[in-house]
């Protein structure tokens, strides 16, 4: 079972909703909302997050937060994706290519996917689109191997960062939340870092956030 849930826009509910104690925009409790530091980033190649449905609304996610900083992302939420018709017409069109975030000895860097795009572009593929899995590393495998269209997609790595997600425990060193993932991504396939810093600007202010929450309440 599986749900798309559509992009974010200017247009959505904002945080000030007294209808709702969750702002629709980041999905973060009002009194924890974080859009005044969301920025919207105009990019190229679209971004499709796989999430796992325990992450739905999880308070120190981030998929939502990189959902909501960028216009040509979307959340799509389950375990078995075999019946989202959108992901499965996307993932059989002949003008896309698709690629996996996913580190092992055979996946490619950005640089060498851009070379296997325009090789590819000779057989029509003109545009790349990434998926990324939002979950814990125990759950995104088995969503992988759950969904074997997935399997068949070439990978894409980001080779050795350091990550900073330091309010959720890394089950490896160089372990990315999904904002992480989708900042270095964006930054090495666009070649533009500078352009794509407010992503980690963000992600500075919910570990901030986090952090003064937990020493308010140790005082």
């Amino acid at each position: 079972m599986t749900q798309s849930r559509p992009d974010f826009s200017d247009n959505m509910k904002q945080p000030n909703d007294k209808e709702s104690r969750y702002c629709t925009r980041c999905t973060r409790a009002l009194k924890a909302c974080l859009c005044e530091y969301v920025r919207q980033v105009p990019h190229h190649a679209p971004l499709h997050i796989l999430q796992h449905p325990t992450e739905v609304g999880h308070p120190k996610g981030t998929a939502a937060l990189l959902v909501a900083s960028l216009g040509h992302a979307r959340i799509h939420v389950g375990e078995d994706f075999g019946g989202d018709e959108g992901l499965n017409t996307l993932l059989a069109d002949p003008d896309v290519q698709c690629y996996l975030l996913w580190p092992d000895d055979e996946a490619l860097t950005p640089l060498q996917a851009r070379a296997h795009l325009a090789r590819r572009a000779g057989q029509g593929k003109a545009s790349a689109h990434f998926i990324l899995l939002d979950g814990t590393w125990r759950k995104a495998y088995r969503m992988l191997h759950r969904n074997p269209a997935l399997l068949g997609l070439p990978r894409i790595t980001l080779g050795a960062i350091a990550g900073q997600y330091s309010i959720r425990k890394s089950p490896f060193t160089g372990a990315l939340s999904t904002l992480e993932a989708g900042y270095h991504l964006l930054s090495q396939w666009e070649g533009d870092a500078e352009r794509f810093a407010p992503l980690m600007e963000l992600f500075t202010h919910l570990n901030r956030q986090w952090h003064e929450f937990a020493d308010g309440r140790r005082r």
